[in-house]
């Protein structure tokens, strides 16, 4: 039977907004994304995305995206990361208000819109390539995750997703992974690359802003490799929303500011995005007014207009950009450690749109060469980066990792090396052992080229007569990670249970094994196992062995994110 062909969708589930695109692996490979969706009057045609907001009826989900107007739930995505994002933030806090309410874990919701986030999608594929599009063409999907992102987090994503309905062999890929593939062959197609050119990809959204830097390896085909490491923060364009509505409360006065109705200040709030926000360019001289019903005094619509000078505006975007300066300069930090320079910033998402954003980088850095691009369609980029990386994911050679990963094992007590709490006596061999000592076989920062393993080998001592009474003999081994710059020597010093592999092998196979007489005098026989992992993109394997033989990828067990 011949192989069907193949649609390649592309999903960016962004905090504040969302997208979706997709291609058929033939021919021109031509990268649609999906851009009519519902309204509560109509439907948007021209829209490259939709809001990440969900409106329940107790915990049933009743309406999705710019349709969710009753009490919607917003930027639940960041709930997934546990301990991540600040409680101190308006909307993270908000989500989780939200979460208790509706009686649902987050994993659960987030399968709720990306169920409905597949349907959209599905519908527009059906309206292009018929109906019966899943019975002609194998279906893969992207799926883009935050770069800063701990491993836990993205396996949330990735199990949330698959419960949502979508098929098995999705893959995760970083959102300024995706965003540097569609932006650096937008550039590549202009010939604007050289090897060995070093460009830091600035992923700018409505919540988070992730950077990430590239080296050029290769130009035709093109291929990059990763320089340094990725880092995010929350400070994307919703923070200017924040701080513009608290500007407008303080200035028509908090008691009045509560009672107007909420209806009004959406529509001021609205008001400031569409006219002001997006256009700003950083005229401090100017004078702009936003329409706010209720703020004045009288009936007149006139009193109702509040008058906000530019310099007040320049105020709001320089706090919040001001934050997006010191992700770059720590980027550009990591490729001078590697004894390079930076050629470009290239601005993605939609705050990377902001003519602010890159009058303020531009102004920075122009001075040392440094160009600042703003991609064409820049708010879609993640999303149909996400497509291309399924179209063709060779185009980055290699990373670096963000975690630094390893196992627990005992070694030999060193006195003044290691601290007494962790001496233990090893009765087999007589001697005293440091318990709980880290082995870090993947260090952060290092060099990942693709499908690269690592591994460590450990041994547990049994006692023969334990064997003889049992069929099987159990065992677990447990793979940790750690996101310190300097991963701690000790499992206690911050050391992060991911995943823990628990298999048995039966006590008739260990005892073909080789006995050694202990220093206790009992028999015991060493049971030695290699580990390893194989990293990928944004996910790994993790496997063990025993005599060659696989016998641990069965049962995988991951720990809720205790950092």
């Amino acid at each position: 039977m011949a192989k069907r062909a193949e649609i390649v969708i592309g999903i960016d589930f962004g905090t504040t907004f969302s997208g979706l695109s997709w291609a058929v692996n033939l021919g021109e490979k031509r990268v649609s994304v999906v851009n009519s969706w519902e309204t509560l009057t109509s439907f948007r045609p021209t829209n490259d995305k939709v809001p990440t907001q969900i409106s329940y009826t107790g915990n049933e989900p009743t309406s999705y995206g710019y349709t969710a107007n009753k009490k919607p739930f917003k930027w639940f995505k960041v709930l997934l990361q546990q301990g991540h994002y600040s409680e101190g933030v308006k909307d993270v806090r908000a989500a989780q208000d939200s979460l208790l309410e509706v009686s649902k874990s987050i994993d659960e919701v987030v399968s709720d819109y990306l169920r409905w986030l597949w349907g959209r999608g599905k519908e527009d594929i059906s309206r292009k390539q018929g109906s019966n599009f899943e019975e002609e063409y194998e279906c893969r999907v992207v799926l883009t995750v935050p770069a800063v992102w701990s491993p836990v987090a993205k396996d949330r994503t990735l199990k949330a997703a698959k419960k949502a309905g979508l098929p098995s062999n999705i893959k995760l890929v970083t959102e300024p992974e995706a965003a540097a593939l569609a932006t650096l062959k937008e550039v590549s197609s202009e010939e604007r690359l050289n090897l060995g050119d070093v460009f830091i990809v600035c992923d700018a959204g409505g919540g988070t802003v992730d950077l990430i830097s590239y080296m050029v390896t290769e130009v035709s085909p093109l291929q990059i490799r990763e320089c340094g490491v990725g880092e995010g923060g929350l400070c994307g364009s919703i923070f200017l929303d924040l701080a513009f509505e608290n500007f407008i409360k303080t200035k028509v006065g908090e008691l009045k500011y509560n009672s107007i109705q909420e209806r009004h200040k959406k529509k001021m709030l609205d008001e400031f995005e569409n006219q002001i926000k997006w256009n700003f360019e950083g005229d401090a001289k100017r004078l702009y007014s936003v329409e706010l019903r209720g703020a004045g005094d009288d009936q007149e619509e006139d009193e109702d207009l509040i008058e906000v000078e530019g310099g007040t505006i320049c105020s709001i975007f320089d706090d919040v950009c001001g934050r997006i300066d010191a992700l770059v300069e720590n980027q550009m930090e990591q490729i001078k450690a590697e004894g390079r320079n930076t050629k470009a910033i290239l601005l993605v998402g939609g705050f990377g749109s902001s003519r602010y954003l890159y009058s303020r980088l531009n102004k920075i850095y122009k001075g040392q060469g440094i160009s600042v691009l703003q991609s064409k369609d820049s708010w879609s980029a993640v999303c149909r980066g996400a497509t291309m990386w399924g179209l063709e994911h060779n185009f980055i050679v290699s990373r670096n990792a963000r975690y630094s990963y390893g196992s627990a094992l005992r070694t030999k007590f060193i006195d003044g090396e290691h601290e007494e709490n962790d001496r233990v006596w090893d009765a087999s061999c007589g001697v005293h052992r440091a318990s709980d000592q880290m082995v870090w076989v993947l260090k952060r920062g290092e060099e990942i080229r693709n499908g690269r393993v690592v591994g460590w080998k450990g041994f547990t001592p049994i006692l023969e007569r334990k064997l003889m009474s049992t069929k099987t003999h159990s065992f677990t081994r447990t793979l940790y990670y750690s996101e310190q710059k300097t991963a701690p020597r000790r499992r206690l010093d911050g050391a992060i249970p991911l995943a823990t592999i628990s298999f048995e092998i039966d006590s008739a196979r260990i005892l073909k094994l080789k006995r050694r007489k202990g220093a206790d005098g009992n028999t015991w026989i060493d049971v030695h196992s290699n580990a390893e992992i194989k990293l990928h993109n944004a996910d790994l394997g993790f496997n063990v062995f025993f005599e060659g033989e696989s016998v641990g990828y069965t049962q995988v067990e991951y720990k809720e994110d205790s950092g």
